[in-house]
């Protein structure tokens, strides 16, 4: 039997941020029926200049596949609103997808901390 983990996200972009955002939101849906979003929140860009504003949006689902696996399809919807190593080299992030938490553990605790994260965490429901 397959334990269902809780998992927090956070995404952002600042490229083309309403059709990525949307595009994701349409993926993790599809992937993740029980998925709740937050507000999408509009920040500066940390320690990337000059970059455009970012918007970041936060969500909580559960998921029965194993950390690996999440990680593979969250790169994947990346990849799919445009994602690369060249863009993100440039500071241009088409999406962005940060695994924060899953089940008791936390995945990114650096990244738990930045405040604009916090503020995207602050608007779930």
């Amino acid at each position: 039997m397959n334990t269902k983990a809780e998992c927090t996200i956070c995404l952002g972009s600042n490229y083309n941020t309403s059709e990525n955002i949307n595009k994701a939101i349409t993926s993790l849906t599809t992937l993740f029926p029980d998925i709740i979003f937050g507000s999408p929140i509009i920040t500066p860009a940390e320690g990337i200049t000059p970059s455009p504003d970012y918007t970041n949006q936060a969500a909580r689902f559960t998921t029965t596949m194993q950390a690996q696996e999440l990680k593979k399809h969250l790169k994947e919807i990346e990849n799919l609103c445009g994602r690369t190593k060249q863009s993100k080299h440039l500071g241009i992030i088409p999406l962005d997808i940060d695994l924060l938490t899953y089940g008791e553990n936390i995945i990114k605790p650096q990244d738990l901390n930045k405040s604009y994260v916090q503020k995207a965490l602050s608007t779930l429901p």
